[in-house]
């Protein structure tokens, strides 16, 4: 005769479980607020598994929780990810997980339930309160979503639910107008192409001797001259990060000085994929002489000769990590001089400032011709750049209107 199916309360959980793997079920089968809901369905089980009826196929759909769903989930993307990532794709799950849906956290509920399509509307009202009440920025709401949205979304992919259920909620937009790109002040260039290489040279040197003598790791992998060729690049072409990083030596053609764009890493993995935007994907940009001459140069000394080599390789030829550059950039943001105007304080300038810097230099060289701008800058559409960073101009324009009107009270007064 066949034993009793084992139950047990799953602290990690908060619920109580079946041994079911008797009946080809999970160890931790299940999702039973008492013991007495659990043995009962212990005994349903075992019954159904003695009169040979398909047991997975009736009981395991009602009873995958979406804790096993997480967990599932987790352990799938942990593999495509960065360890950074991972951890911050944890701590925003581990927030979906405690709101509260009809009373209970959503951890406990069953997956099927939460795609059903009489809950879509409640349960995505249910998200868009628990995101937005939080009280964070538009940045973080962003943030909650994606990664919440992309869980849905694959388990909407397994077959676990028929859809993406919070795919449509509504929260803050950002601000049409760029936050960062004002703060590329005159000099700002200048300063990165010389006294902040040179911290950063200082900074490296240190590192590499402390290396040397305690034999640890040195966090600043990427060399001076690497380094300043990597934002040479970056703010006479306005390549992003994730395309730098995966720009290969067949993408480069040194005869007609061209760059082109056939894809960029992943976010949060190491992975090459395509472009960030569509029209971004096989662009060509154009590159001065001067930083051709200088990649031609690196190319040469580089131990990765093959043809589908990356440009900018770790020291194992496999793309650079973005805490590589977050530690590049940190000994030059420490000798920063300049100001953010808004608030006074010491400039906090991002990797991605290079780029908003290319971007205020094409429109001051080439005024509001919108689809060049937006071709280079790999955008959606001339539409978008125009919205990002028409401001430049409209603002600089009223600024010059108000001091004309200013100045027409004036007398002109000869001589004096």
């Amino acid at each position: 005769m066949m034993k009793d199916l084992p139950v047990k309360f799953w602290e990690k959980r908060g619920h109580w479980v079946i041994n079911a793997a008797r009946v080809g079920l999970s160890v931790n089968h299940g999702n039973f607020a008492t013991k007495g809901e659990a043995a009962r369905e212990a005994e349903r089980l075992k019954a159904q598994f003695v009169l040979g009826q398909d047991v997975e196929a009736k009981a395991k759909p009602k009873l995958f929780s979406v804790h096993d769903a997480l967990d599932d989930y987790q352990a799938n993307q942990e593999l495509l990810q960065t360890k950074s990532y991972h951890e911050a794709q944890k701590f925003n799950l581990k927030l979906l997980a405690a709101v509260k849906f009809k009373g209970i956290p959503v951890g406990k509920h069953q997956m099927e339930r939460l795609g059903r399509k009489a809950e879509r509307e409640d349960f995505r009202t249910c998200i868009q309160l628990a995101i937005t009440s939080e009280g964070k920025s538009v940045e973080t709401m962003q943030t909650r979503r994606k990664h919440w949205s992309k869980f849905f979304k694959f388990a909407a992919g397994k077959g676990w639910i028929d859809a993406n259920p919070i795919e449509d909620i509504q929260l803050p937009k950002p601000s049409k107008k760029d936050v960062r790109a004002p703060k590329v002040q005159p000099g700002f260039i200048a300063w990165l192409q010389t006294d902040a290489l040179d911290a950063h040279a200082a900074a490296f040197k240190k590192a590499a001797e402390k290396k040397f003598k305690h034999g640890q790791r040195n966090h600043l992998t990427i060399s001076p001259a690497k380094l300043e060729l990597m934002i040479l690049l970056s703010i006479t072409t306005g390549l992003r990060q994730g395309e730098l990083r995966a720009l290969r030596r067949c993408d480069y053609s040194p005869n007609r000085q061209i760059i082109s764009i056939r894809g960029g890493i992943d976010h949060g993995t190491q992975t090459i994929g395509r472009a960030k935007t569509e029209e971004g994907q096989d662009r060509d940009i154009e590159v001065p002489q001067a930083v051709c001459a200088m990649l031609d140069d690196l190319l040469e000394k580089s131990r990765f000769q093959d043809f589908d080599d990356l440009v900018f390789p770790s020291t194992t030829g496999t793309p650079l990590r973005k805490n590589d550059f977050c530690a590049a950039i940190k000994p030059m943001r420490a000798v920063c001089p300049f100001k953010d105007e808004e608030t006074g304080k010491p400039l906090h300038f991002l990797w991605a400032d290079m780029r908003h810097a290319f971007a205020s230099n094409m429109i001051n060289q080439l005024g509001a011709n919108w689809v060049d701008v937006s071709e280079s800058m790999g955008h959606t559409n001339p539409e978008f750049t125009k919205r990002r960073y028409g401001h430049y101009i409209e603002d600089e324009e009223k600024s010059q209107r108000k001091r004309d009107a200013a100045g027409a009270v004036l007398v002109n007064r000869k001589g004096r």
